[in-house]
């Protein structure tokens, strides 16, 4: 088994159809198909359910998978290390591929990357939008994730809190709800909620809130989103509701949105993600130092 023969693989996991999987590797489809052919007649097994065009794991090829991104990991990190003996000034100029969500990089860790940036000259921060932190981990497309904290964390990656931050119902300052003398949360059951979609982190942790809060309120009208700015603009506008960190209240007056709290919200805590055996520079321990107060060594 090659290491060549493993990237083919790998990328017709990724792609789950030969043509785009042999359009990324830069080879034939036939040459693809011979790979995988050849790959499969040495483990004794099928690696792959071929559905028309799409393609999808055997259970040995779930298991091959895992693997191949752990031998993967090794080899990037093999020539990271590799990289650390040299001396030359070029290499003292770090990248750090920092992976999180749209709305985070907008309203709150723009500053704080910029902060890195300046403390650290030698440091390249490059910032990856993605809906799934842990994925890009996984993949080696970063080195950090940074996003809300969940419970159930991959067990090969580490998560360290960094910060916290209170929730916030907001509505448009003439939204009917404010008429009333005394703000009960049962008020909010006849009125759309606007939210991220459901692939994002935080999404279930709102939810699940509604559903112990407020376990009457139909989904049924509820508005999802993509970003920040498309909640705060779907409820300037309309009269939806929706729930944000309390650091975008300073970005509400001018949209003539009013923000409300309660005691029942749950806190939004912020973690950095990073893989438990990843091999870390000594840049990447001084960012990972920057946004935890931890000693990496």
């Amino acid at each position: 088994m090659e290491l060549t023969h493993l990237n083919y693989f790998l990328a017709l996991c990724e792609q789950k159809q030969f043509t785009r999987a042999s359009d990324i590797l830069g080879i034939s489809q036939a040459a693809l198909s011979k790979q995988i052919r050849n790959l499969e007649d040495e483990i004794g097994t099928s690696l792959f359910y071929r559905n028309g065009s799409e393609c999808q794991p055997t259970p040995a090829g779930k298991i091959l998978e895992t693997h191949c991104w752990r031998i993967k990991q090794e080899m990037y990190y093999i020539g990271e290390e590799i990289n650390d003996l040299s001396d030359t000034a070029e290499s003292n100029i770090t990248t750090i591929n920092v992976s999180l969500f749209l709305n985070d990089l907008e309203f709150k860790l723009n500053d704080t990357l910029s902060a890195l940036f300046r403390e650290y000259k030698q440091l390249r921060v490059n910032t990856i939008v993605s809906d799934n932190i842990f994925k890009s981990l996984e993949t080696l497309e970063t080195d950090i994730g940074i996003g809300p904290a969940i419970k159930n964390v991959p067990t090969t990656i580490t998560k360290i809190d960094i910060y916290s931050n209170e929730y916030k119902i907001i509505m448009r300052k003439e939204h009917p709800i404010l008429e009333h003398p005394t703000i009960t949360l049962d008020l909010l059951e006849n009125y759309p909620f606007v939210f991220f979609n459901k692939r994002f982190l935080e999404t279930k942790t709102i939810y699940d809130w509604m559903d112990t809060n407020l376990p009457s309120r139909s989904q049924e009208y509820d508005i999802q989103v993509d970003t920040t700015e498309l909640i705060l603009y779907m409820v300037s506008n309309t009269n939806t509701f929706s729930i944000v960190p309390q650091y975008l209240e300073c970005h509400l007056d001018h949209l003539d949105i009013a923000s409300i709290s309660h005691n029942s919200l749950p806190t939004r805590v912020m973690s950095v993600y990073y893989l438990k055996n990843k091999y870390m520079n000594t840049q990447l321990k001084q960012a990972l130092s920057s946004f935890t107060n931890t000693s990496f060594y």
